[in-house]
């Protein structure tokens, strides 16, 4: 007996993987179907960067018949798009209601930009130090100290105590730091106190209010890794990003609001920034950011329990000569390679032995002759499963098990088969995979051509099907039918970049549609 290493070089590597057709088809689970449907896009329109002021449909309240879009515009690389208000829920929740509509149905535009907010108050190290602050209270006076480790590079006044947070942030981007606070005055009138904040933002210690000569600078945020802030001069709102100013009309931009009022502070994100601000009397929600046609073709897919989004591959990257060397995502938004970065810290590695009822669960290939391969399960030194593998004579390197798994009592093995074929001078192997339960063919079970991908994900059995030409997804039981004519699996070498990515809450995947590539996340997020 002989056990090959877990590879398979295939002679044709960009190949359909074909169908084993089971003998009998049982009687199926309910089937759920999900038709692909692209997110809204709104256009961009080019327009002449630097002072814009944005004009939007004037409406006292929203059309009902055929409602405004927001009016976009450029800004260097960013694109800005504006919805006139007309009326903010009266209960701070941070619902509003625009010329274009209700804000449920704006805030599903670019809804996986949303997914992850970026934070103020974690940043990276700095040259090996960490950056962080301290703050003391002293008759109703705050003073802020920020520190890179136990060295104090910064100490700053920040005016009176109040419900007003006094330090917004701390980041690093690239060789800098940045720190940016709010100085309070607290205004008494009668019963009333009203709290002022005025922003001050600081780069490596010195301030950009002097040294830009800005009034005030608010709203920081690593936009795209790069640096992005807001500033006031002159009583009119510009931003800051990647050193490049840009004015943006508005007379003002809400910010620093304590308490329920916080809802409509600016929210920053990944690659996009959003806020409310006013202009001559009228008052304005605002998306800011990257937006390409990659970044909003988002297909939601979900079912099974599971959170299935698809992202359209701009440059139609597939196992070929020139997709080879590297996980080919980089025609990708970044937002999408980080939004679900804490997922991809913990893989789900396949075995080939584990304990079942405490004994060994051990998966082989036994190769007695290379034209007659079987895979033997044993339990211990008993044989529990004996299945043909086909014929290796054409195949490099392989084994014919991908791994074995224990979820309860039940058990699980995931077996390849290769299928020879030979057409004028070229050898063609076609791999298909088949799922064991207890020694069950899943395929035959439940009547599909294959089976493939098996994981436990969050606690779960997992794994995708092939039926009828398309491929789904059966995750706790249930199944999914994606509407994929191909998932990319099996492939060796190179190529085994494009094959799925397995983790304890989620899987990876490359898939194809009518001859569209998209790259494909499922998973259990919080």
């Amino acid at each position: 007996m002989k056990t090959w290493s877990l590879n398979f070089c295939v002679v044709l590597l960009a190949l359909l993987l074909s169908a084993c057709v089971p003998n009998q088809t049982p009687t199926t689970q309910p089937e759920q179907t999900l038709l692909l449907t692209d997110v809204p896009v709104a256009t961009p329109i080019d327009t002449p960067p630097p002072a814009i002021a944005p004009i939007a449909p004037t409406s006292s309240e929203p059309s009902t018949s055929e409602e405004a879009g927001p009016v976009v515009v450029k800004l260097g690389d960013l694109t800005m798009e504006m919805y006139e208000l007309v009326l903010k829920a009266p209960n701070d929740n941070g619902s509003f209601t625009t010329t274009a509509g209700l804000s449920s149905k704006i805030l599903e535009n670019r809804r996986p930009l949303r997914d992850i907010q970026v934070q103020a108050f974690s940043p990276a190290p700095l040259d090996g130090r960490q950056l962080k602050y301290t703050r003391i209270e002293s008759d109703g006076q705050t003073t802020v100290t920020f520190m890179l480790d136990d060295e104090e590079v910064l100490t700053v006044d920040c005016g009176s105590v109040s419900p007003i947070s006094d330090v917004r942030g701390m980041w690093v981007v690239g060789e800098d730091w940045y720190g940016e606070v709010a100085h309070v005055e607290n205004e008494a009138e009668g019963n009333v106190v009203t709290s002022n904040a005025l922003g001050e933002l600081f780069m490596n210690g010195v301030s950009l209010n002097d040294q830009l000569d800005y009034d005030e600078t608010f709203g920081f945020q690593p936009l795209d890794d790069k640096p992005f802030y807001f500033f006031s001069k002159d009583g009119e709102i510009g931003i800051n990003y990647a050193g490049k100013t840009y004015k943006l009309g508005f007379d003002s931009v809400n910010h620093y609001a304590c308490c329920s009022a916080g809802a409509y502070n600016p929210k920053a994100y990944l690659t996009m920034v959003t806020f409310f601000a006013q202009k001559d009397n009228r008052e304005y929600y605002v998306e800011l950011g990257h937006f390409s046609t990659s970044d909003t073709t988002a297909i939601d897919l979900s079912g099974a329990g599971l959170t299935v989004e698809a992202y359209w591959l701009e440059d139609d990257s597939w196992p070929d000569n020139d997709h080879i060397q590297s996980r080919p995502i980089g025609s990708l938004p970044g937002w999408v390679q980080n939004r679900h970065k804490a997922e991809r810290v913990v893989s789900a590695q396949s075995q080939q032995t584990t304990l079942f009822q405490e004994k060994a669960l051990t998966a082989s290939t036994n190769i007695d002759t290379i034209t007659d391969v079987r895979v033997e399960v044993r339990l211990d030194d008993e044989v529990i499963l004996s299945v043909p593998a086909g014929d290796l004579s054409h195949s490099a390197g392989m084994d014919a098990v991908i791994g074995v798994w224990v979820h309860g009592e039940n058990w699980y093995v995931e077996t390849v088969h290769v299928v020879s074929a030979t057409a004028e001078n070229t050898i063609q192997n076609t791999p298909f995979g088949e799922i064991f339960r207890n020694g069950e063919s899943l395929s035959q079970m439940f009547g599909y051509d294959e089976t493939f991908g098996f994981q436990v994900l969050d606690g779960e059995p997992f794994y995708f099907f092939k039926k009828g030409g398309e491929f789904g997804l059966n995750h706790a039981g249930e199944e999914v039918m994606l509407g994929f004519d191909e998932i990319a699996h099996y492939y060796c070498c190179g190529f085994s970049v494009y094959n799925p990515m397995h983790y304890e809450n989620m899987v990876t995947f490359f898939a194809s549609r009518e001859g569209k590539r998209y790259y494909v996340e499922a998973g259990v997020f919080e």
